[in-house]
């Protein structure tokens, strides 16, 4: 095979990944866990289900193959890393709930922010300590 310039391989890799991503999110449906503030509700019949999963299999081997042939490099991401940056948008995401910032949605309730702003802290003591180890 013709060698495939970087900029090429690194496009092709970046796109299989997020399809590779979105195949793994979408096998999520088959599994029986309960979140706290989201629930998968079956709306899908047997039939149908093992279809997708048989389809989903079949994606997973052309990604596999596809590595292979083209000799794409998997992207090594550290556990360490994938922690940090969670943890970095759960901050984020805190930080813009403290306060009178959640304002823009409207009128909080006093009672409403005492209730958040003991729960955002402790919250944000864990991530901190979470990236901290």
């Amino acid at each position: 095979m013709k060698k495939i310039p970087l900029s090429i391989l690194n496009a092709i890799t970046s796109s299989f990944t997020i399809i590779e991503e979105l195949v793994c999110e979408m096998e999520v449906v088959f599994k029986d866990e309960s979140k706290i503030f989201s629930k998968v509700e079956k709306k899908i019949n047997v039939e149908k289900m093992k279809k997708i999963k048989e389809n989903i299999k079949e994606i997973k081997e052309i990604l596999k193959n596809i590595k292979g042939e083209l000799n794409l490099k998997e992207e090594k991401v550290t556990d360490k890393a994938i922690i940090n940056s969670r943890c970095a948008k759960i901050w984020e995401i805190l930080n813009d709930m403290k306060g009178d910032k959640l304002k823009k949605y409207g009128n909080i309730p006093e009672e409403v922010k005492k209730c958040l702003e003991p729960v955002i802290e402790r919250i944000l003591k864990l991530v901190n300590e979470i990236v901290e180890l």
